[in-house]
């Protein structure tokens, strides 16, 4: 039985999924459970790496039996998975032994801050600050560094370890470069970023390319063995789902929040304000490809806020109710919930509702946070950069043909979506593809994916200056009014 069907697993933060997809990019079958994620204290966030580990592969199970195929079948398996958090387990037994950290937490904010007074540009994103963190208070972290039997890293090299049995204890650029410790130019684990943080590189997965098979999965956890094609970090995956493979080309996914990420090229572009340039992929033995990425924080979060106040009786009502007004009657919507993302970088700005009047109702506010969501969008996109480039989107957002429409008119670009809004996952199907033969080239890739649906910018260039000069003072409100408002009552 000749293999040529194309394998995902996609470890998100709020769940775990897999697709299982033909050559052509048709997808046979997928399967979703969600994961928990935990509070145990202010700024901390963890999550079960056994829960991790137990559900993706209940998942991959689960695509294999809804299609009724066997795993024999399958060329090759790509793993994607969020980018910051941290695991550490136990060599020997493959045991966590500690919660994992996840990319939101921010238990490491005052040592951040004491780094970027001395001139360190780090962030509490970096997985490395997390290390540094469990290796000086976690006593089964310090216990197992001791005894040489520490394995850590991002949530892709405990997949990989367990699906393998720990044959393949390795990690890409992709999420190397979200480490903090990771030396571009060599391509390597950097000697002076481990000193600096105080990590024994030992104990680190062995950086491989992002599209290479490396291994195979255990017989009896599928049925047979799958060759591990590829491992990518969600963002990077997306992006090479979108077929953004030539220099200045991007794309933005939007879910909760939304990423968007340029190409670059071979060579780290240095960043501008409230952008991270962060290695993209690695493909077979070229160079590796960098990006810009910049970030909103809220996005479809933003929708889930009318949900829960009552405004949506659910998400999928977003576009209906905003349309069914013509326009947002002077109502104005800042998407800082969570503070502002790129390029503000301003965790104490707060989200502001304006221009209310009796006349406003539901629709006209639904409708102002759909602007204002495309408004914080294309704040990313001119701070990362690409010109008057078409922007491919991705994501459960992408959905919204009111949101997409509002982001064409507001940037003044031509706007791609996706035919498959699971871009993490169909980015990973295609590099495990690209490892095993299935495709010759990233061209191919990008042909059998097509182009989606286009949405054309229609508002006049003087119009969309001037609703862009608007909301940039409403933004300075937005910062501002956090610092300057009344306490809370």
């Amino acid at each position: 039985m000749s293999r040529e069907l194309l394998l995902a697993l996609d470890l998100g933060t709020t769940g775990v999924r897999a697709l299982l997809m033909t050559p052509a990019a048709r997808v046979l079958s997928r399967a979703y459970l969600p994961l928990e994620t935990v509070f145990p204290a202010p700024g901390r966030v963890e999550q079960d790496p056994q829960e991790m580990w137990e559900k993706s592969l209940q998942v991959l199970r689960s695509a294999l039996e809804s299609a009724a195929v066997s795993a024999s079948e399958v060329a090759g398996l790509g793993v994607v998975s969020q980018r910051s958090t941290v695991i550490a387990w136990e060599t020997d037994s493959g045991r966590p032994v500690a919660p994992a950290i996840s990319w939101q937490d921010q238990r490491t904010a005052p040592e951040v801050a004491d780094w970027n007074r001395k001139g360190i540009p780090i962030n509490t994103l970096a997985s490395a600050t997390k290390l540094r963190w469990w290796l000086e208070h976690e006593p089964a972290v310090q216990r197992a560094a001791r005894e040489g039997r520490l394995c850590y890293g991002t949530p892709d090299s405990w997949l990989g370890f367990r699906l393998s049995g720990g044959a393949a204890y390795v990690t890409d650029p992709s999420h190397a470069s979200c480490t903090g410790l990771f030396d571009a130019e060599s391509e390597t684990w950097s000697d002076g970023l481990l000193g600096l943080f105080g990590v024994d590189g030992r104990f680190l997965p062995a950086l491989v390319p992002t599209s290479a098979v490396v291994g195979e999965t255990l017989p009896d956890l599928l049925g047979a063995p799958v060759p591990l094609a590829a491992r990518a970090g969600d963002q990077q995956a997306a992006t090479f789902a979108q077929g953004a493979h030539r220099v200045g080309e991007a794309k933005l996914t939007l879910g909760t929040a939304a990423m968007l990420d340029l190409n670059t090229g071979e060579a780290p572009d240095p960043a501008g304000p409230g952008t991270y340039s962060l290695a993209l992929w690695k493909l077979g033995d070229a160079p590796v490809t960098f990006c810009l990425e910049g970030t909103v924080i809220t996005a479809g979060a933003a929708v889930d806020w009318l949900v829960s106040i009552g405004l949506l009786s659910q998400a999928s009502e977003f576009d209906r109710v905003g349309a069914s007004v013509s326009a947002t009657g002077g109502v104005v919507f800042v998407p800082a919930l969570q503070g502002l993302g790129s390029p503000f970088l301003d965790d104490g700005a707060r989200g502001l509702l304006g221009g209310l009047t009796r006349g406003s109702g539901r629709g006209e506010i639904v409708r102002a946070v759909a602007v204002g969501i495309a408004m914080r969008c294309v704040d990313v996109c001119e701070a990362v950069g690409g010109g008057e480039a078409e922007l491919r989107v991705d994501g459960g957002l992408s959905r919204s043909d009111l949101l997409l429409g509002f982001l064409a008119d507001l940037s003044g670009r031509r706007v791609l979506r996706s035919h498959e809004t699971e871009g993490t996952a169909l980015g990973g199907a295609l590099l495990a593809g690209l490892a095993t033969g299935i495709y010759a080239t990233p061209a191919d890739c990008r042909e059998v994916v097509g182009s989606g649906t286009a949405f054309e910018p229609r508002l006049a260039p003087g119009l969309r200056e001037a609703a862009r000069e608007r909301w940039g003072r409403i933004v300075e409100r937005a910062r501002s009014g956090a610092k300057d408002g009344p306490p809370g009552w």
